[in-house]
């Protein structure tokens, strides 16, 4: 991920066209930049607002996932206090955050370290000033894998807080955003809903036309698949005895065999398709076509196909995430590594 190119997207520079914004995508000499920064190569395009806004939520997937890596073995150390300007002082108060967002993350806080003892404290503290996880190992006497482990107990004590006290919508959206952010879902909900999924492939196609963006889309599954699942039988019963021949035939064939959280999910689909389709809203293909339409710009620029483009650069990537995701998953479930 190019770290200087992700800042540059997110400022959201406007385009010399009107409600045109510029995209910064890194390349070689041989690919003709529009802007060099140093050493660093990029093709500018202009792209709408809805294509950035689906571009940078890739962007924002994988640069923190790649940073996730980095907080393990680089330290952030910023310039000292004193050497900033008064400009740059201002710039690190993040006034785009909501007041909201912080206040629930210093609740997050407070909820944590009430369940922590005091040498875990230590090491929350050393890893909150800057610390790697191997310096503040070698500074305490312990392992990286304990500190490492720790972490993820962390995270966990807050879970399941959340999951006790918050709504059905805040819960959703706490899944969301760390799904953004880390690239996973707290109890490894984005591996079991992804496998689900996979089971709805052959029907995901109609129902993603009635979604405005992947975001609304994931998160509606989450609900789906998380909530109410004492219900799943019944509902399940009632579809199969209102459903027209063809529908219930559908069912049994791509669905009899499948668990019942799969059919579940799926007639859970239909039915919020009907819904929207009776308070007037139609379907559309802007999901997918914002997304192509500014891969086609990259591409064109890069003198690649978008079709190798994808195969070469965006499956790969998305291919390593998800393995290793799922290597995670059955190996916390089974306590085996999971066969190559």
């Amino acid at each position: 991920m190019d770290k200087l190119a992700y800042h540059l997207n997110k400022k959201k520079k406007a385009a010399k066209t009107a409600g045109k914004f510029l995209y910064y995508y890194p390349c070689n000499e041989e690919d003709t930049p529009d802007v060099w920064y140093g050493p660093k190569a990029y093709i500018v395009i202009e792209v709408s607002e809805a294509e950035w806004e689906a571009l940078f939520e890739l962007d924002k997937l994988e640069y923190n996932n790649t940073h996730k890596y980095q907080r393990h073995t680089v330290r952030f150390s910023d310039k000292d206090e004193d050497e900033l300007t008064p400009k740059q002082r201002e710039h690190r108060i993040n006034k785009s955050i909501p007041f909201n967002v912080l206040a629930d993350e210093r609740r997050d806080k407070e909820i944590l370290l009430s369940n922590l003892s005091q040498q875990d404290k230590d090491i929350l503290e050393l890893m909150a000033s800057g610390k790697t996880q191997k310096e503040a190992a070698e500074l305490l006497g312990v392992t990286q894998g304990y500190i490492s482990t720790l972490l993820k107990n962390a995270n966990c004590s807050v879970d399941d807080y959340i999951f006790g006290t918050w709504t059905r919508e805040e819960i959703v959206w706490h899944c969301w955003n760390k799904f953004v952010n880390d690239g996973e879902m707290p109890y490894f909900l984005d591996v079991e809903l992804e496998l689900v999924l996979r089971k709805l492939f052959n029907d995901l196609m109609p129902f993603t036309h009635w979604f405005y963006s992947v975001g609304e889309l994931f998160r509606h599954l989450l609900t789906y698949y998380y909530f109410d699942n004492d219900k799943m039988d019944d509902e399940i019963a009632e579809y199969l005895k209102t459903a027209s021949k063809e529908d219930r035939q559908h069912y049994e064939d791509y669905y009899g065999d499948q668990p019942p959280i799969v059919g579940a999910v799926y007639i859970r689909l239909c039915r919020e398709m009907e819904r929207r389709k009776k308070v007037g809203l139609h379907d559309s293909d802007k999901l997918y076509t914002n997304i192509f339409a500014a891969v086609e710009k990259i591409t064109s620029r890069l003198n690649v196909g978008v079709e190798e483009f994808l195969t070469k650069r965006f499956y790969p990537y998305i291919a390593k995430w998800r393995n290793k995701r799922m290597r995670q998953f059955y190996k916390a479930y089974t306590g085996k590594s999971l066969p190559k």
